[in-house]
């Protein structure tokens, strides 16, 4: 997990230097869903859990939304 959330932390900080803000958003996303499971923090609070399924739901829809856009 943690390699996966390194790579999604690497999409944003290239979405940045793009000056892509909605997809530098999507991505930052991914990186703290990916940090908060791979840290395990979510296994001992639910509602960290619960926020990490928003973090990735709100990313899925932000790149959803530009992906539709363009």
């Amino acid at each position: 997990m943690w390699i996966a959330t390194a790579l999604w932390l690497i999409g944003a900080l290239a979405a940045v230097i793009d000056r892509d803000t909605l997809n530098a958003v999507a991505w930052f996303g991914f990186a703290a869903a990916g940090a908060m499971t791979a840290s395990g923090s979510t296994e001992r609070s639910r509602g960290l859990a619960y926020l990490a399924i928003a973090l990735v739901v709100a990313a899925m829809v932000i790149l959803i939304g530009v992906f539709l856009a363009d």
